[in-house]
């Protein structure tokens, strides 16, 4: 899982993480990082954003999703990050 706001290291979020191990950080193209209702997004855009990368247990993904109010105002999506790993990220539904 790419994570760029509340999920990093740190953030408010981030102890819904417990149990993942974190992988090198990386860079995720053709987002652009906006805020909604204080809470960072990605959109589809021209631009790269950067971002904590973590394994994810598979007990995880039901908080995770939630917490991303999935589907009304995040999806959850494959992406391929600029050094060719393929991870998902929340962006804008």
């Amino acid at each position: 899982l790419f994570v760029y706001g509340s999920l990093r290291s740190g953030g408010s979020a981030h102890h819904l993480l417990n149990g993942a191990d974190r992988d090198r950080d990386g860079v995720v193209e053709g987002f652009v990082r906006i805020d909604h209702q204080g809470y960072p997004m990605l959109r589809r855009g021209n631009g790269a954003v950067s971002g904590e990368v973590y394994w994810v247990p598979d007990h995880c993904w039901t908080a995770l999703d939630a917490w991303e109010d999935v589907p009304e105002v995040y999806q959850r999506r494959s992406v391929t990050l600029r050094d060719g790993r393929m991870v998902w990220l929340y962006e804008a539904a």
